[in-house]
Order: C-alpha cells, then structure tokens, then sequence
C-alpha cells in the first residue's frame, strides 16, 4: 500500500505489533489475526469482513525493512482500483496517516505526498515522504521515494484476479529511513502498523464494494 508505510504507504498498507513472529518469518501472526478481526468487528450492524485472513512478512536487516502483504477480498478489481488509487483521501481511512494529496499527474505517472506518523502511544515518530507513483490501470500501483525523510523507499500493489469478484491483493516494500528507528518504534511497530493498514484498506474497499451494491440494486428497482 508508503511512508504510511503504505501503502501503504500506502499505502503505506501497517499491521499488527507481531510479539510472536520471530525476525524473518512470513506468515500472519496472532497480532495480524487480532488487528483484522478488531476492524471488521467494529460495527456489527454492518456485515462481518469477508477477506481472507491476511498474510504478512517483515524483514529487518540493519536499518531497512522488508514488507510483504497479502490478502483475498470480495469485490471487482474497479472497486479496488479506485480505492487503492484515491491518493486524495486516503489519510480518510488508513490509520496513522494524517494527509495524502496528489502533487501533480501527468497520464499514468504520479507524485504524491503523504505524512503521518508510527509508533505507540506517546513514542510515535512523525514522516513525510513524497512518491512518484506509476500507474498500471488496475493490475499494479508502484512508488518510489523521492524526497521526504527516507533515504529508501519501494513499494508496490498489485491485483490478481481470481474469478468476478474475487481479488488478491498483494503489497511489497522496501524502506530505508533517514535515521535509525529507536527499538519502541523498530520492528514491533513496523508490524504493528502494516497489518493495521492494510487491513483498513480491505475494510475500506469491501464497504465500497457493499456501498455500490447497494447503489446497483436500488437502480434496478
């Protein structure tokens, strides 16, 4: 999804502190698991999350960081796309970020800013980064770092499409920042954050999907 870290940054995506996840091991870990079913079970007058459990990967080797992501959500891929390339709002839902605005566009290229902030509690770190984003209309979304307060940053979406209205999304990056994190704000809360993030992008997308069902059927009728 990314000095969101986003993915997301975006996304930048995120997710979920990952006490039980060793370094260099991938899959999803009880916090992962947590942090997705806080999310879908904040309001149970809605439908309950219908994506997969999410998969996560983190990495640290010195002071750069390794992400993958990945999940399978119900909804077609143009719901998606417009979720994942809404640069304008995404600080609307994606946690720990505070604004994200398109700089300029020029066809499939992109330059966004983002700034936010990681960490827990009181021990939280503020981050700007700007993101030349490039555009694959509906299969990928990559973005590379070109000013802000990494001295690296990659990170990619991609859909797959796996039948009508299923898609898995996967997320990728890599991250270098200006200066080594404390370790209240390392690993743990690399984590922490992308599986936050990233499951509030699913969240997000799968309300849109709902949202413009509901909007189909009301035409029809």
């Amino acid at each position: 999804m990314k000095r969101t870290i986003l993915f997301a940054a975006t996304a930048l995506f995120t997710a979920s502190a990952v006490a039980h996840m060793t370094l260099g091991q991938g899959k999803a870990s009880a916090d992962a698991t947590e942090a997705n079913a806080e999310l879908c079970g904040q309001d149970t007058a809605k439908p309950s999350c219908t994506h997969a459990p999410t998969e996560i990967k983190v990495e640290q080797n010195g002071d750069e960081f390794v992400l993958y992501a990945q999940s399978e959500v119900d909804a077609d891929r143009a719901t998606i796309w417009s979720t994942l390339s809404d640069y304008d709002h995404l600080n609307r839902f994606i946690p720990g970020m505070s604004s994200s605005h398109i700089v300029s566009r020029m066809g499939a290229d992109v330059v966004v800013e983002q700034k936010g902030s990681a960490g827990f509690g009181p021990f939280r770190r503020r981050f700007t980064v700007l993101l030349a984003v490039r555009e694959e209309l509906n299969q990928s979304i990559s973005a590379s770092g070109i000013g802000g307060d990494f001295r690296y940053f990659e990170s990619r979406y991609e859909i797959v499409p796996l039948g009508p209205e299923r898609v898995r999304i996967i997320y990728q990056a890599t991250f270098l920042p200006d200066s080594a994190l404390p370790p209240i704000l390392g690993l743990s809360a690399v984590r922490f954050m992308i599986a936050t993030q990233f499951n509030a992008l699913l969240a997000e997308i799968e309300r849109r999907a709902r949202t413009a069902g509901t909007d189909d059927y009301q035409r029809l009728t």
